[in-house]
């Protein structure tokens, strides 16, 4: 496996140093367009370094425990420790990754508490690196992570990140001490600072055009046939989404909907097939389809000699001059999400599309090259019967008869996770201990159901609700959620170590829950 388009600076030339995080696997952190951006618009400061840390694979919680070496947790381009950078800048997009979080800070010896850290800055004994974050969870609610982090980039970077790179300049040059850094920098729109409970706005960039797409992109190549996105060129579309379903977070923290301009995609298409090498394009938003342009933005990419992958498409966007496009581009798989079996669930979610029209799209791509169709269903919704449930599996019955094969249609189903300040932000209903069986029995009534049906698979309906249970918890907690997950990290990050932390804290997960659906939300923005 090679890297291109990687930046190596000489540390002697710069005046300090970012080391960004994606706590999650190398992979992983490949495919995601934030990291790519993020590691050229700080690279794009002459002043800064900026080298790139992933969880190592194979790790044991907590870090105490895992007894292989630290040599592990080094930066790609320098090899790098952790606590020898200035700043560790964390990418959080997923509740999963929070453990994994604490496990990197641990492995590297870097107190998890920021009140031991802040004891060491105010007096100058050691210099730990400064702790900060950022993605859709973060801006979503920062609070669960509040007793580890300094501070958290709310909403988009773009607008205030070298804004805050020149107030952490004084403070490393010691023209400022500790406390003035954070008595400025919390005066800059969109940075949360826990240590002083600063109120802040969501950061928005205007305009996306002024979102640069990285020219020399980062590109990992490798023989490996198990292949995400690693290998291909990312250019953001969108950011947001114009449709609010009730559930999602782009639409209520992504907001508002942005298109970056034709001219500038097509731009940046010329400017990526002349310095990158590379056979696809990932077009990136959480709707893609709704561009203006979408369709010629496609037919351009073709005309180049390229392929193109999206996310998803919305159902009432599929015609059939997107099919021929998609033909044409060679796309073998078609992801779609109907949520739900029933239209009046579906509805009440945001999405208005009927039964109808799914199938009527079905029909036509079955009578396309394009043979697959992956699906995506949550259950455990607010609202929702059992009936609901069942209809999902008669929708998926009504599709096979169309003349697809069990191969041709994957299924994913998924549990519910209420996301803090959305409609559906207080609907954690299902959650609740005496509930949690309820939501397993309706995974293991469609796992049962669907296995002949369609291509589905399910490890354990248990774990993965006591999985969405964990991530509910995180979605919508608060001060005392973030030392809950610290007792839950060191008692091995796990379900047992959940409820151990419960009980040593004398903390009652369905007592919060209940709190949050009686109105309760611990962070406003």
């Amino acid at each position: 496996m090679y890297e291109e388009s990687v930046i190596i600076k000489d540390w002697r030339n710069v005046d300090f140093s970012f080391g960004l995080i994606y706590p999650n696997n190398y992979k992983l952190g490949m495919s995601s367009y934030s990291i790519r951006l993020l590691y050229h618009l700080i690279n794009s400061n002459e002043r800064v370094v900026c080298e790139r840390i992933c969880l190592p694979e194979k790790i044991k919680f907590p870090a105490s425990k895992d007894l292989s070496s630290i040599d592990r947790l080094r930066s790609i381009e320098n090899k790098v420790l952790p606590k020898d950078f200035d700043i560790l800048g964390f990418s959080v997009h997923y509740e999963n990754d929070y453990r994994n979080i604490l496990w990197i800070l641990d492995k590297a010896h870097i107190p998890l508490d920021a009140k031991k850290r802040h004891d060491s800055y105010f007096r100058n004994i050691i210099n730990y690196p400064l702790i900060i974050g950022g993605g859709p969870t973060v801006t979503s609610n920062p609070l669960p992570l509040s007793k580890v982090f300094d501070l958290f980039f709310i909403g988009d970077a773009e607008p205030n990140l070298n804004v805050f790179f020149d107030v952490f300049m004084d403070y490393k040059l010691k023209k400022i001490n500790f406390q003035a850094f954070l008595n400025r920098v919390k005066n800059i729109e969109g940075i949360f600072i826990p240590a002083l409970d600063n109120k802040t706005n969501r950061a928005v960039l205007k305009n996306l055009d002024e979102s640069p797409t990285p020219q020399f992109q980062l590109l990992a190549k490798n023989d490996n046939t198990n292949k995400i996105f690693e290998e291909n060129y990312f250019i953001e579309v969108n950011r947001g989404c114009p449709y609010q379903c009730k559930f999602c977070l782009s639409s209520f923290h992504n907001s508002p909907f942005r298109n970056k301009s034709y001219e500038e995609i097509i731009k940046s298409i010329e400017e990526g097939i002349k310095y990158s090498n590379f056979k696809k394009i990932s077009l990136i938003g959480s709707c893609i389809s709704s561009h203006p342009k979408f369709v010629e933005i496609c037919e351009f990419i073709i005309n180049k000699g390229k392929n193109f992958s999206i996310p998803s498409i919305r159902l009432e966007h599929i015609t059939p001059k997107i099919i021929k496009i998609f033909e044409k581009n060679g796309v073998k798989t078609i992801t779609i999400a109907p949520e739900t079996g029933t239209e009046s669930l579906r509805y009440d979610l945001g999405k208005r599309i009927s039964n109808e029209k799914i199938l009527q799209v079905l029909n036509q791509i079955k009578e396309s090259k394009i043979k697959k169709v992956k699906f995506y269903f949550l259950v455990g919704l607010p609202n929702e019967t059992d009936d609901d449930v069942l209809e999902i599996i008669n929708l998926l019955k009504s599709i096979k008869k169309i003349g697809f094969t069990r191969n041709e249609l994957k299924v994913n189903i998924n549990p519910f996770v209420p996301k803090l300040n959305t409609p559906y932000g207080n609907k954690c209903h299902f959650y609740l201990s005496n509930n949690l069986s309820d939501l397993k029995m309706k995974l293991k009534t469609l796992e049962v159901a669907l296995k002949n049906i369609v291509s589905i698979k399910f490890k354990n309906p248990k774990n993965i609700v006591n999985n969405a249970r964990l991530q509910a918890l995180i979605s919508l907690g608060n001060r005392n959620v973030s030392e809950l997950l610290l007792q839950y990290y060191f008692n091995g990050a796990n379900m047992g170590a959940l409820r151990r932390a419960e009980k040593d804290l004398n903390f009652s997960i369905d007592s919060y829950f209940q709190k949050v659906q009686d109105g309760y939300k611990p962070w406003i923005i």
